[in-house]
């Protein structure tokens, strides 16, 4: 089975520049699940695009800080929480494994998305056109097609599944932070006095 190399993709489009004969193979309408691909990668771009970067970050932030506070708060063996105070921190605690490293998945779709619409849309190309060879000499017969047919598909379908995630992590978590955010600020102020007043009862013991 011929390897897959996928500089030959990059190639394609230029290669169907340079190839004035055409295959007798159709392409019946092999080319269209590439195209249609490309598109919806590009719209679940836009919809993470719509999820403001900065803001997610923002909330990853006051999400770490805040349950780290509320680590060092409850450090105490004899400090408890109720369950409603409970739910806060479990919050607090959702928004940031949702949010967590919202700014390196942004930057690997970016440096993916443009690498792999070039190739769905190539391939596409070369499909449509009847390309016979592409940039480095190999025939583009039915099982090359096959093979970075399935390639393709998988790759692109692969980057559409972490921008949908991205979106929808990002989206979730920012929700989860700003709706949290004034019963995290009030709960630590109470874990605070509660702390204090078990110190100061352990300090009169002694």
């Amino acid at each position: 089975m011929q390897k897959v190399n996928h500089l030959q993709l990059l190639f394609w489009l230029t290669a169907t520049c340079l190839c004035s004969c055409h295959s007798s193979l159709h392409s019946d309408g092999q080319e269209w699940p590439l195209l249609a691909l490309a598109d919806s990668i590009e719209l679940e771009t836009s919809a993470l695009e719509s999820v403001s970067a900065e803001t997610a970050i923002s909330a990853s932030q006051w999400a770490q800080e805040n349950l780290r506070e509320f680590e060092l708060l409850l450090e105490d063996e004899e400090m408890s929480v109720s369950r409603e105070e409970g739910e806060i921190i479990s919050d607090v605690s959702r928004a940031r494994r949702l949010l967590k490293d919202q700014s390196k998945r942004r930057e690997s779709i970016a440096n993916s998305q443009k690498r792999t619409l070039l190739q769905l849309r190539g391939l596409a190309a070369a499909i449509g056109n009847g390309t016979t060879h592409d940039s480095q000499g190999t025939p583009i017969d039915s099982a090359y097609i096959a093979l970075n047919l399935s390639v393709e598909l998988q790759m692109g379908r692969t980057l559409k599944k972490s921008i949908t995630e991205t979106q929808t992590y990002a989206s979730r978590g920012i929700a989860i932070a700003e709706r949290t955010k004034d019963k995290s600020d009030s709960l630590q102020t109470v874990l605070r006095g509660r702390l204090a007043r078990l110190i100061l009862e352990r300090n009169s013991s002694e």
